[in-house]
């Protein structure tokens, strides 16, 4: 049985990032697979990248990896941009918005956020019918991600909502793989927060098409946000308080 660790969301912070990429590594993990926002928010976009293009096999494209590199707009995007310098923009702008790939008989799509867009979520706080309808939509091929008339997933792998989560409907199983960095996965206990980055682990045969036994594991470290918050505090990164907040409470600040 082979094993695929899916990762998402790092935001230009390689200190989670590196701790990380060292537990999967410890757990004699080959393969990994990273569903975007390499940058944004943390100290460091351009060694977020690097160590990404370094690591990971597959890399899927995430809404701040187009804003920065297409529509930087506030004086943090434009330090981004800056930072990775062009041809790690050019990097960013050549990744798919979709992959596809078999593990023991199941087809597997790994996307951003949903199934035609980097800039939609999906509602996991309540389940409502209006996030069982965006949960079944995520089975959807799109003109959008430009796969129509491919067959459909029968299991989807996002990021973007930073908080794990799976969801079985119609005989489709989504799953959420959480975020290494700007964590909202909170678990509270006596009173206290315990914060952790997550990620997924796949097992089974990959790229096969035969059914056979297959996995699904959530990996939860603790998040150590004291350490990215100290870096941003002693960057010259602009509008690094609203950064240090989301980072802090795990709830993110209406920009």
């Amino acid at each position: 049985m082979e094993k695929i660790a899916i990762i998402s969301d790092i935001h230009g912070c390689t200190i989670t990032l590196n701790k990380v990429l060292e537990d999967i590594k410890c757990k004699g993990i080959k393969r990994i697979f990273c569903l975007g926002d390499l940058v944004a928010k943390g100290t460091e976009p351009k060694r977020s990248i690097e160590l990404i293009r370094e690591n990971c096999e597959i890399v899927i494209k995430g809404n701040c990896d187009d804003v920065i590199s297409n529509y930087p707009e506030t004086e943090e995007h434009l330090w981004n941009k800056e930072k990775i310098g062009k041809e790690n923009v050019d990097y960013l702008n050549s990744l798919p918005l979709s992959y596809d790939f078999y593990m023991s008989g199941l087809k597997i799509r790994l996307i951003h956020a949903t199934s035609n867009s980097l800039y939609s979520s999906i509602n996991y706080y309540d389940i409502d019918e209006s996030m069982l309808n965006k949960i079944e939509d995520l089975f959807k091929n799109s003109e959008e991600f430009k796969n129509q008339g491919k067959k459909e997933p029968d299991i989807v792998i996002f990021g973007h909502i930073h908080s794990p989560f799976v969801y079985r409907l119609n005989n489709k199983i989504a799953i959420n793989s959480s975020s290494v960095s700007n964590a909202c996965d909170i678990i509270e206990k006596d009173g206290k927060k315990y914060m952790y980055t997550s990620y997924l682990i796949i097992g089974g045969d990959y790229d096969k098409k035969e059914q056979s036994t297959i996995s699904f594991k959530y990996v939860k470290i603790p998040y150590d946000y004291e350490k990215e918050i100290e870096a941003l505090q002693k960057s010259d990164m602009p509008n690094k308080e609203m950064a240090i907040e989301e980072i802090k409470t795990g709830v993110y600040v209406k920009r």
